[in-house]
């Protein structure tokens, strides 16, 4: 009988940020990987060729350390995956309902809430947004979404917002005026790398269900991936940018972000936010997830 030796790591596959199969954005998950090197979980990610793959590195009852790759790049979180895993872990174990994820973003705390019969939702608190410096071509920017100039910072001027990563959002009038973006994603990519943010963030406050409050597109050609059908840390620092710019008021409240329709795997992302003072005290980033495959990887 032949005998093979190769270690064989669990490997899921979730839909994030949606309550459907096929929806949502694809977020692969690796558990059990703490003997893999670096270059190792870069070439497995570029393999399952997801938009981000998560390895958990260690797990310690409710701290958990993970480590987030894109096919291009190891980032410092992920939001998507973050919700995929923490679904996972949670149909394992419902005993456990707020969690520590040690990531390179920092240590996020993470809470669980139950709902009756369907899936859970996760939430992440994540950094509070800012606004670093930086500037932006507009002019190559603009060329890049294949848009004049003249479209661009109508109501508010284009800016760069961080939570976790850094993001130019960039305000549109409509919901065509998204929609109908067909960007040049090399170009796109050396706007990123100029002034260097990881995706460029396009949104509408029209959108497609009126229950939501903007829509968004987020394009990630210098991570490799043209576009993401949602993204929790981009959401994230939209929130600040939003408010920032008085697209929302400043309140607590709750954000819900459409994404994803345009590729075919439409995505909601929920953010609260506590505001004091006019200012965002405290984030929390979150949504459902379905697992759609499970299995097994061999090295």
């Amino acid at each position: 009988m032949h005998t093979d030796n190769k270690t064989q790591l669990p490997l899921v596959i979730y839909d994030c940020f949606t309550n459907q199969r096929f929806g949502g954005n694809i977020g692969g998950i690796v558990l059990d990987a703490g003997a893999l090197q670096t270059d190792q979980m870069q070439s497995i990610a570029r393999e399952i060729n997801a938009p981000v793959t998560g390895f958990v590195m260690d797990q310690n009852g409710s701290e958990i350390s993970v480590s987030f790759f894109m096919p291009g790049a190891e980032i410092a979180m992920c939001g998507h995956v973050a919700v995929g895993l923490f679904t996972h872990l949670y149909a394992q174990d419902q005993k456990i309902t707020d969690y520590i994820m040690k990531a390179g973003a920092g240590d996020i705390k993470l809470r669980i809430n139950a709902s009756d019969g369907g899936l859970p939702n996760v939430m992440m608190q994540l950094s509070t947004p800012t606004a670093p410096d930086g500037a932006v071509d507009l002019n190559a920017l603009s060329a890049a979404l294949g848009i004049p100039p003249s479209s661009i910072g109508i109501r508010a001027p284009v800016g760069i917002a961080e939570s976790g990563l850094k993001h130019i959002c960039v305000h549109l009038a409509g919901l065509s005026d998204v929609q109908g973006l067909t960007p040049d994603f090399q170009k796109l990519g050396d706007v990123c790398r100029a002034s260097d943010v990881h995706t460029v963030a396009c949104f509408s406050m029209e959108t497609e269900n009126a229950e939501n409050t903007l829509h968004v597109r987020d394009f990630c050609p210098a991570l490799g991936v043209d576009e993401v059908p949602a993204s929790g840390t981009t959401n994230a620092a939209l929130t600040g940018y939003l408010l920032q710019h008085g697209f929302i008021a400043a309140k607590s409240q709750k954000i819900l972000a459409e994404q994803g329709s345009e590729i075919g795997r439409p995505s909601l992302i929920c953010s609260e936010i506590m505001v004091q003072d006019g200012k965002i005290d405290e984030l929390w980033v979150g949504g459902q997830a379905v697992a759609s495959i499970k299995g097994v990887l061999i090295r």
